[in-house]
């Protein structure tokens, strides 16, 4: 299936009527004093660090959960007199140590910031492998989507989005009603919010995507047909495949802010000779290329995955089940029953797959396209020696790694170029999950009003 700035702070001074501050001079108070915090009375497990200031000056709030690691928020200019500030990305039922650095100096609170126990039904992920630096690899949490129970495919759900710390321990999340499912959470393209879907599969209420904060939801919009494959754009648009909008099989469509209905792009039927009716046209993953102007559109039903041309709304090429396409080197590197396509940095295409004849594991194949021999020749191949009977993710990251996410069996690699595991997160048993996202930073996802130095609304 188929981007974050720095940490911001929030900073406030004491209430009430207060003397005009003066800075002490020569005094041999401490700058810092009477450390304490609390927990955020509605956002679990949201906490305040709080503390006096005799003198106005830049400051730094460090916590910690585990020994010898300290997390670093940026500078802060706190002001005489009472401050406090939000704390987030802590793991629910930690005991985290706290202290404010000034200069030179650090004043460490006695106690611990506790936080309360994650939910009881939210899942819980086990950590197999991190290697001993990657804490600091790329993306310090992780977002993605899991249902409550196993069934894979077959799960009624309720989906938990969660976002994880590196060590796999939730920091946040947000559960579905029964019967509805998550699989394409993803960080707006504007980086300061969270999109969610939510897909009825049993009726009830239409198909929907959210924009939603960390402390809430703020805008709901409806998707007629989502078939758990949606992208945004960097104007605001939603793209989708839908299953509405065509007599039969499929249709690629796109909804602008404001907009009433939507524009159907593409459909299988019409704008495909190739394609076939009915079930022929289902598909996974829809990705769109900003540098094309173009969306990869997966169909799970007939293995194969189209390029589609944004502006003219054309297919460009197809590879696959379906005859016609571009052909394979070497011819044994075709994909089979694929998801998460997506194109990387380096312009190559890049997608989960299963081997055959037989599927005993899941793959990720990296393919060079080329348009003028009509060929996909694979430069690179990775084993995850897992496999997932449906879903999968894959993503080619910043630092030359690629995230692999193992639908419905559950689990979460994270692989080096020469195909070494760095990161692995194991959910257990065949819970379903979706798309999965490196964050470097959760404070830019924070409404303005927990957030007050946030520039600007979100985009409408």
């Amino acid at each position: 299936m188929c981007a974050h700035p720095m940490l911001l702070l929030i900073v406030w001074g004491g209430c009430g009527p207060q003397p005009e501050p003066t800075e002490p001079t020569g005094s041999s108070e401490p700058r810092i004093s009477n450390l304490s915090w609390r927990l955020h009375p509605d956002l679990a497990p949201f906490a305040y660090v709080s503390w006096d200031q005799q003198i106005t000056g830049e400051v730094t709030v460090e916590v910690s959960v585990d020994e010898g690691e300290w997390l670093s928020l940026p500078p802060t200019a706190a002001q005489i007199g009472r401050n406090e500030q939000l704390v987030v990305g802590l793991p629910y039922g930690a005991a985290a140590a706290y202290r404010i650095r000034d200069g030179a100096e650090v004043e460490e609170a006695a106690d611990r910031i506790v936080l309360p126990g994650a939910p009881g039904k939210m899942p819980l992920g086990t950590l197999k492998v991190s290697e001993a630096d990657a804490w600091l690899q790329e993306g310090r949490y992780l977002l993605t989507s899991v249902s409550q129970t196993s069934g894979g495919w077959g799960t009624n759900g309720p989906f938990w989005t969660l976002i994880l710390d590196r060590r796999g321990r939730p920091v946040w999340g947000r559960v579905t009603e029964p019967n509805v499912w998550t699989l394409y959470a993803q960080v707006s393209t504007t980086g300061d919010h969270i999109l969610i879907d939510e897909i009825s599969w049993l009726g009830g209420d239409p198909d929907r995507i959210f924009r939603s904060y960390l402390d809430g939801v703020f805008e709901e919009i409806e998707a007629p047909g989502l078939h758990h494959a949606f992208v945004e754009l960097p104007d605001g648009t939603l793209t989708w495949a839908s299953q509405a909008h065509a007599e039969t099989g499929e249709a690629l469509v796109e909804k602008a802010p404001g907009q009433d209905d939507e524009t159907v792009l593409w459909s299988c039927i019409d704008d495909w000779p190739q394609g076939n009716a009915g079930w022929a046209c289902s598909s996974n993953c829809v990705y769109y290329s900003a540098e094309r102007d173009s969306y990869l559109y997966s169909f799970y039903s007939n293995e194969t995955v189209v390029e589609i041309d944004r502006a003219s709304g054309s297919t460009l090429w197809w590879a696959g089940g379906v005859d016609g396409g571009y052909r394979f080197e070497p011819l044994d590197s075709r994909f089979y029953w694929q998801h998460g396509v997506s194109y990387t940095p380096a312009g190559t295409l890049l997608l989960s797959t299963q081997d055959q004849p037989i599927p005993e594991t899941n793959l990720a194949r990296e393919y060079v396209v080329d348009h003028d021999t009509q060929t996909l020749t694979e430069v690179w191949s990775y084993d995850a020696g897992v496999l997932a009977d449906t879903n999968g993710d894959t993503w080619r990251l910043p630092n030359g790694n690629t995230l692999h996410t193992l639908g419905s069996a559950a689990q979460l690699k994270e692989i080096d170029p020469d195909g070494q595991t760095v990161w692995h997160l194991d959910f257990g048993g065949t819970r379903l999950m979706g798309r999965s996202q490196w964050l470097t930073d959760l404070y830019p996802l924070l409404s303005p009003e927990l957030h007050p130095q946030r520039r600007g609304p979100p985009r409408p």
